[in-house]
């Protein structure tokens, strides 16, 4: 795995001198990248092809912020790619959160929502198995 970005916040809490935190990561290639935001009332996952036109191919439910526990705990955010940086996946806190493989255009998160914007054959949930199908080491 590749690490893209990594940050340290609080959830829902915007960076300093911004309304939201956003952590953001680009491809090698410069065709792919992902962002993370918090607006203060949820967080999710972006994919965006090319980054220069921003067309977002999907985004993925991370959290609500008050659904989580130990607001005022800061946290670290990372984006990791695979070796060919063609798939992202989101940690937060240390737990993978969501995952977008740009090649079959397929996104996932833990609680599968939204609905896939490209009708995304199967099931859009996020699991411990997939994550390992995608980056076993």
């Amino acid at each position: 795995m590749i690490l893209g970005a990594e940050e340290q916040f609080r959830v829902g809490v915007p960076e300093p001198g911004a309304e939201n935190f956003l952590l953001s990561s680009v491809a090698a290639n410069h065709e792919f990248q992902v962002m993370f935001e918090d607006d203060g009332t949820t967080g999710y996952f972006y994919a965006v092809h090319d980054a220069e036109e921003s067309e977002i191919l999907d985004a993925l439910h991370v959290y609500n912020v008050e659904d989580v526990a130990d607001q005022d705990v800061p946290v670290t955010a990372q984006i990791f790619w695979d070796e060919a940086q063609t798939t992202a996946v989101l940690i937060v806190g240390g737990y993978c959160h969501a995952l977008y493989d740009f090649q079959r255009r397929a996104g996932f998160c833990r609680n599968a929502f939204p609905p896939a914007p490209h009708g995304q054959p199967g099931s859009r949930e996020l699991t411990d198995e997939l994550v390992e199908k995608y980056f076993a080491a």
